[in-house]
């Protein structure tokens, strides 16, 4: 008679990740499609040009993700996650232009980065550096096409 000896060993459980994204998000992974319990998963997420990040909404695992680093610690469920995208509002100067920025004239030179502010004024930054508030009547320029959004 032969003699059989069996040997029990933990089998770890493995949950799931899963990211759907909106049209505005070029590619989001994570550094695992699955894992065990208390598995670290850092996300890497790509907007599309023109667009930033707007939110990670989890879906179902109940996970908190941690929007700054995009890491999160898998529980004992399958995680489903769902990136949002909005626009960054910025525009690109493409060639120089004069503005009135605090109620004097300057000069925006090409390749100055601006952006709307939410009341729909322009602020930015300059290549030296400076930081430049303008007035609403940016827009005329960029509907002139003196500003490109980027």
């Amino acid at each position: 008679m032969k003699k059989l000896n069996l040997h029990l060993f933990d089998d770890p459980v493995t949950y799931t990740v899963t990211i759907y994204k909106d049209s505005g998000i070029s590619a989001a992974t994570a550094s695992a499609d699955s894992g065990a319990a208390e598995t670290e998963i850092t996300l890497t997420i790509t907007p599309a040009t023109g667009k930033e990040l707007e939110d990670i909404i989890v879906l179902a695992g109940g996970v908190t993700v941690n929007k700054t680093t995009k890491k999160f610690t898998i529980g004992t469920a399958n995680v489903v996650l769902y990136v949002t995208s909005k626009a960054n509002n910025l525009y690109k100067v493409t060639e120089e232009c004069k503005v009135c920025v605090n109620d004097a004239w300057t000069t925006l030179h090409k390749n100055v980065i601006v952006e709307r502010t939410p009341a729909g004024g322009i602020k930015g930054v300059t290549c030296d550096g400076t930081a430049i508030t303008v007035n609403a009547g940016i827009q005329n320029l960029i509907d002139q096409g003196y500003l490109v959004k980027m």
